[in-house]
């Protein structure tokens, strides 16, 4: 297979160390080093925001950090602006908000679309197994949704969106509320499906980290592809890589929302795998592909709500 030369410079710089079999607290902080190691490499950093502020919100059991990135100051949004809520990946067992490439990425939407972001802190397994994390994921919505003249945004214009276990978790927060009122979701390198069978290697050890019981993995509020009902779900935008492995999960969840009239954009980026959406500082692709999210959460800020069946299915490009 012929790489990228970004994408191989990517492949090429990343650590050999295995962490696999490491205690969770232990290799959280390892982890986290070399994600920040590789974005200091290869990612853009984001812009100035006018305020960032952290907010401790109640959730079954305790509490957690929502942080809320507010646009930049010199560039003011006419009324209160939309709520985008994000979700980091990390696999269920780790990522955080404190890493560079979340908060690059808050930044960047935060002002490239002019509105307040929320990066939710979720709890982590083992020690918080499925489905914790996809209550706190529905608890922060819902914060944020009624306070939002705390925060100064307007809470009838909401997004939900994630990266990975992110996304997963963003969908399934849909599959566990009717009441969320999101105007639409923006899944990256999406994992959608968690009920195959074992597999080998760190997978397996994610998987069984955070459902515990992998029959688990058949609940839709796990694997929001096999939720009987997909026209629940509000419009939908996919951003999946070609070289991804779980690229298919997109494709799946695009077809069942497609057939059952949602609203659904899904484009996949040619050349790209599941980490190359970091690499904003080097290809022009991952550039593309920060600058669809942004036009995406413009275009939904700003329309009007009410239903809509259009399908926009985008090639690999």
């Amino acid at each position: 297979m012929t790489l990228e030369p970004a994408v191989r410079a990517h492949l090429d710089a990343m650590s050999r160390r295995n962490l696999s079999g490491l205690d969770p607290a232990a290799r959280r902080p390892l982890m986290r080093a070399e994600i920040d190691r590789m974005f200091m490499l290869f990612g853009q950093p984001g812009p100035p925001v006018s305020d960032v502020r952290d907010h401790r919100v109640p959730v079954e059991g305790g509490e957690i950090t929502v942080r809320i990135y507010h646009p930049e100051a010199s560039r003011p949004v006419a009324g209160r602006p939309a709520i985008h809520v994000l979700l980091h990946g990390g696999g269920w067992t780790g990522g955080s908000i404190d890493e560079l490439v979340s908060d690059a990425t808050a930044r960047h939407r935060a002002v490239g679309a002019g509105c307040v972001v929320a990066a939710v802190e979720y709890r982590l397994a083992p020690e918080h197994r499925f489905p914790v994390a996809v209550h706190d994921v529905i608890a922060a919505v819902r914060w944020v949704r009624d306070h939002a003249s705390l925060i100064g945004a307007d809470g009838r214009v909401l997004t939900l969106g994630g990266a990975s276990a992110g996304a997963n978790l963003a969908a399934a927060a849909v599959v566990g509320a009717d009441d969320l009122g999101l105007r639409a979701l923006i899944l990256e390198v999406s994992a959608l499906d968690l009920s195959r069978g074992p597999v080998d290697g760190p997978l397996e050890e994610v998987l069984s980290g955070y459902l515990g019981d992998r029959s688990r993995g058949q609940d839709p509020l796990a694997s929001p592809l096999l939720e009987p009902d997909p026209g629940r779900f509000p419009e939908t935008v996919l951003l999946a890589a070609e070289l991804d492995p779980l690229r298919r999960d997109s494709e799946r969840f695009a077809e069942r929302l497609s057939a059952a009239g949602v609203e659904v954009h899904l484009t996949c980026y040619k050349g790209a795998m599941h980490g190359s959406p970091i690499l904003t500082g080097t290809w022009p692709t991952a550039r593309r592909w920060q600058q669809d999210v942004i036009d995406h959460l413009r275009r939904i800020n700003g329309s009007a709500s009410g239903a809509s069946t259009a399908v926009d299915v985008v090639g690999v490009i």
